[in-house]
């Protein structure tokens, strides 16, 4: 079965499978994806933009979920449920740019920031006086993938279950009303770039770390879960 599949009518919505995905990442955003399996080799060597090879791939597992490498166009902090939840009401609340979020599987909390923080991590902790503490606060970059969460509206509708789906945006990098068609991801002509704009880091781990504090020493807060926003572009004024 095609990864793309068009309903009767043209006016009707293309339905997307994970290649498009794979290729919106890779062709919107420049973020290198690859399989959640590529025998014999693991996402992280196999994590490329190439449309070709993105083809390859799902040819042989159509199904298979998408993975987008870290390190190169981004990083990631990772953090509890409860403590993003927290974290982002706090950021929202003053004002402040988030960048990309997504939820994971897992029921953990996503922060989409620029290559290079999960390395200056530690320091950043220490820097902050956090890092003697244990905080639950991961962070994901070179060497390393994510879960890519579906860009496509929840309410589009598949013709089969979006089991391969394992994360979800809380918010996206891109508004969804700047997406290109599903149609032109495969074409040979070069699709619009899409500029992701990160957050300050040091503000944000400063949150983070306090947000993780929080939950740990208070395991209920009241805080809702963040809310799925599905026309916000993050560091939209």
């Amino acid at each position: 079965m095609a990864a793309t599949l068009v309903f009767a009518s043209r006016s009707a919505p293309v339905v997307p499978g994970p290649l498009d995905e794979a290729l919106w990442y890779a062709r919107a955003l420049g973020w290198p994806a690859a399989p959640g399996t590529v025998e014999p080799m693991d996402p992280v060597t196999a994590a490329t933009t190439d449309p070709r090879l993105l083809s390859a791939y799902w040819a042989d597992a159509p199904r298979a979920a998408v993975r987008l490498a870290a390190g190169v166009r981004f990083d990631v902090l990772d953090v509890p449920g409860a403590a993003g939840a927290w974290a982002l009401d706090r950021v929202e609340r003053q004002g402040l740019p988030v960048g990309p979020v997504a939820a994971t599987g897992t029921g953990r909390t996503q922060f989409f920031v620029a290559p290079g923080v999960a390395d200056d991590l530690p320091a950043l902790l220490d820097w902050l006086d956090w890092a003697d503490l244990d905080l639950d606060l991961r962070a994901y970059g070179e060497g390393d993938t994510v879960a890519a969460p579906s860009p496509w509206p929840a309410t589009w509708r598949s013709p089969w279950p979006r089991s391969w789906e394992h994360a979800r945006w809380l918010r996206p990098p891109v508004d969804p009303g700047r997406m290109p068609p599903v149609n032109d991801l495969a074409a040979p002509a070069a699709l619009p770039h899409v500029d992701v704009r990160f957050p300050d880091v040091t503000r944000l781990i400063g949150t983070l770390a306090h947000a993780c504090q929080h939950v740990r020493l208070f395991p209920r807060p009241r805080v809702r879960g963040p809310r799925l926003l599905t026309h916000h572009r993050p560091g939209a004024a």
